[in-house]
């Protein structure tokens, strides 16, 4: 039986909390050795490309991947596919279908990872107000003691409306800062989620030590390179896709610095307040499979979400 799963019916079942949960287990397994990453793989096709990328968790008995396209603007259209598989038999479980399970990873990715560098964190400041801003607002708000969430986008109608949002879905108080350097003053911690091809970080606004998570630092330079030449570690959820062909950590300088998020090495440095400490997120498949593992289990009858059975034959070539 496979079950396929809308966004809606992502967004019935998710708990922000325990899929922080998830993430921080799942980055513990990573350090551990026990996450079987996929190479990404892009296939262009006048001017649209398909993008792939899966990882395996043999002692979760699961493996999965996801897919997904874009335009020759290379702005991701949205619409994806995550699979799940049973490991152990090749039996596929479960499809998810359109966007949610991504932007849901991507703010319990970040939550999770703040929480193992400074789990006491009063604040958090948030360069950016799209939908991925919002969802790792959301996941900090549950998973962290925060009193106050500080956010910034160059564009003011943006910001309105991130207040209005956040007016109806956060439990603490919301700040609509005027510049990403006010945002960068105020609070030790700060996620970037911008669209920017620019760096929003650089070392003329950051005051002084700081805790930045990046989505994007391993792909374009929203924080300057400068200041990842001067990190002495740069933290991330997948080594082998932050230092990929073609990415700004495969720089050999930068990539001898990168190391797994919850390496026990690490994790005195990462907690250590009185230097800058970047975190990049680089949206690591394993994310997406360990979190939709987490909704298939959660899922028991076919009143619940569209069941699908598949002719379960014998596999392989040749005669029966």
């Amino acid at each position: 039986m496979v079950r396929i799963f809308r966004d809606v019916d992502v967004d019935a079942r998710i708990r922000p909390r325990e899929a922080v949960d998830l993430m921080e287990a799942g980055y513990r397994a990573d350090s551990r050795g026990e996450v079987v990453p996929f190479p990404k793989s892009r296939s262009a096709a006048d001017g649209v490309t398909v993008s792939w990328t899966g990882a395996a968790l043999p002692g979760l008995d699961v493996l999965g991947y996801r897919a997904y396209l874009y335009g020759a603007d290379g702005v991701d259209r949205g619409d994806q596919i995550v699979a799940l598989y049973r490991f152990s038999t090749m039996e596929l479980k479960a499809l998810f279908l359109g966007r949610r399970v991504g932007i849901v990873r991507t703010g319990a990715a970040v939550a999770a990872a703040l929480r193992l560098a400074d789990p006491d964190l009063p604040s958090l400041g948030i360069l950016g107000t799209g939908a991925q801003a919002r969802q790792i607002a959301k996941c900090v708000v549950a998973a962290l003691p925060l009193t106050l969430v500080e956010a910034w986008s160059p564009n003011s109608v943006h910001r309105d409306e991130f207040r209005a949002w956040a007016s109806r879905e956060l439990s603490v108080h919301v700040h609509l800062a005027e510049s990403a350097a006010a945002v960068l003053r105020e609070n030790r911690a700060v996620a970037i989620a911008t669209s920017s091809d620019r760096p929003v970080v650089t070392p003329e606004n950051l005051p002084g030590p700081r805790l930045l998570v990046s989505l994007s630092a391993y792909r374009r330079p929203e924080i300057a390179t400068s200041l990842l030449h001067e990190a002495d570690r740069i933290w991330t959820d997948s080594v082998g896709q932050a230092t990929a062909r073609g990415t700004l950590l495969n720089d050999t300088a930068l990539a001898a610095t990168v190391c797994p998020l919850a390496d026990p090495a690490g994790l005195a440095a990462l907690r250590d307040r009185g230097s800058t400490r970047i975190i990049v997120n680089t949206g690591a498949a394993w994310e997406e499979v360990v979190l939709a593992e987490s909704l298939w289990q959660g899922t028991t009858g076919s009143n619940e979400v569209l069941d699908v059975e598949l002719e379960r034959g014998r596999r392989g070539f040749g005669p029966s």
